[in-house]
């Protein structure tokens, strides 16, 4: 594995200087896109490269995942990897594989090991553990696999895996990882696998990603309305694969720029990315920025004034992962945010919902907690008395990469704020406080 930066265990933000500014910076490799391409390599037949893959803990779990598995993973050369593929076939023999927090290398692993005659234990972080994989589990053992999962759908799982053989019906209500993990391995099950998806699939642009990567590789998919995905039996092709910028940590960015009137400039990802969080820039455009698309990359520039609201609820459904992003900017804007589509987050490395609405309350913000939805009121209509605010408050980021990068975006704004275990940030961004900390001191005009 890669080594962290040195975090301290907490991190006091101090409100931004006012003024508009001009900021550059790429992004990190996608780590939805790095994953998945890893993972396909790794099934492949001979050597795949993969460059500018996203240096962050999920990705590097991922490695050690394939390394314990027998695979050769060559990292040596900054800014690639080279997965040597063997077609589905892995080093004999009983093999634990540690997946931190990362819930999708988490998913394929246990599709991996469904491969695998042998015993394979898959575990994580307590945070992963906490986190559901009983359809999953269900569909991996209706193909053939032995699998013995805590409470029937949870980590640690031990799976002895067999020649797998479908058609295999899943829930694509909970998460759309289930899918991914069994279409990735479609193509060496016994004769293929159709797989019948029940119920609405949540985040199908994740869906689409897997596809797409996919096909990079030689693999394509009958997909029938996302109802039902028909994968013939075959080999992938090895290849080289470049990996664009990060949609989700493009959020913050965007965000950014939208609360200072800022001019940012991301200069590895365009409108040609199928990532569906980059659906947030248009939400941005509802308040007022400007958006500049290009193939190669993005500039966003915030409203000089932020006086705009939503005037209808904001539906997240298709990119949940960016709702953290949104909760931070709604304080600051003229009528109250409804916020939809958020039933995934109750199931992600905290719950999305709960943790951000205990920390905003702490700030004086009013919120309305759902089900699965948040409505979030104007910060200045609000705030307590200053002498009954302290002088820092602690934000709890709960394990929570997210919680603490959108909680980074709001004291961009909010004097006080004070970030607990703000290393979280390494699972997908590892360098977001030292890229926040650039756009901070970047010249204001």
């Amino acid at each position: 594995m890669s080594a962290n930066p040195n975090y301290p265990t907490f991190l006091d933000l101090e409100p931004w200087l006012p003024g508009a500014f001009d900021f550059e910076t790429p992004l990190p490799g996608s780590k939805s896109l790095t994953l998945r391409d890893c993972a396909i390599a790794a099934l492949a037949d001979g050597a795949s490269t993969i460059r500018y893959p996203g240096e962050a803990d999920d990705y590097w779990r991922m490695k050690d995942c394939l390394r314990r598995l027998g695979l050769a993973v060559d990292d040596s050369r900054e800014g690639e990897v080279r997965v040597e593929g063997r077609g589905g076939n892995f080093e004999p023999g009983r093999v634990e594989l540690d997946v931190g927090q990362s819930a999708v290398t988490a998913r394929l692993m246990l599709a991996f090991a469904a491969l695998r005659a042998d015993e394979t234990v898959v575990d994580g972080h307590i945070s992963m553990q906490k986190r559901p994989n009983k359809d999953l589990v269900d569909a991996l053992t209706s193909l053939g696999a032995n699998i013995q999962a805590t409470n029937g759908g949870y980590l640690p799982t031990t799976v002895r895996g067999a020649r797998l053989k479908g058609p295999v019906k899943v829930s694509g209500a909970i998460s759309s990882q289930y899918l991914t993990s069994l279409l990735i391995i479609a193509p060496l099950t016994e004769g293929g696998l159709t797989i019948e998806v029940q119920g609405e699939l949540t985040s199908k642009p994740y869906l689409d990603l897997t596809l797409d990567e996919m096909a990079k590789f030689g693999v394509h998919v009958d997909n029938q309305r996302y109802q039902k995905l028909v994968v013939a039996q075959q080999a992938y092709r090895a290849g080289t694969i470049d990996v664009e910028g990060d949609a989700s940590a493009a959020s913050y960015f965007a965000a950014l720029a939208v609360l200072h009137g800022a001019r940012i400039t991301l200069s590895n990802l365009g409108c040609g990315t199928r990532q569906g969080d980059y659906g947030f820039f248009s939400l941005c455009e509802e308040l007022g920025a400007r958006v500049e698309r290009t193939t190669a990359r993005t500039v966003i520039e915030g409203p000089r004034d932020l006086s705009a609201s939503f005037d209808s609820p904001v539906d997240m459904t298709s990119m949940p992962d960016v709702a953290p992003t949104l909760m931070m900017i709604a304080p600051f804007l003229r009528r109250p945010t409804r916020i939809t589509g958020l039933a995934t987050l109750r199931v992600k490395e905290c719950d999305r919902i709960a943790a951000p609405t205990r920390e905003l309350r702490k700030l004086g913000v009013t919120v309305e907690e759902g089900p699965d939805y948040m409505v979030i009121d104007p910060l200045s209509t609000n705030v307590r008395p200053a002498n009954s605010i302290p002088p820092v408050v602690d934000i709890e980021t709960y394990h929570d990469h997210r919680i603490a990068m959108s909680f980074g975006v709001l004291g961009s704004r909010l004097p006080g704020l004070r970030i607990l275990d703000p290393g979280c940030v390494a699972k997908t961004y590892p360098n977001y406080w030292r890229d926040w900390s650039l756009a901070r001191s970047a010249r204001r005009t």
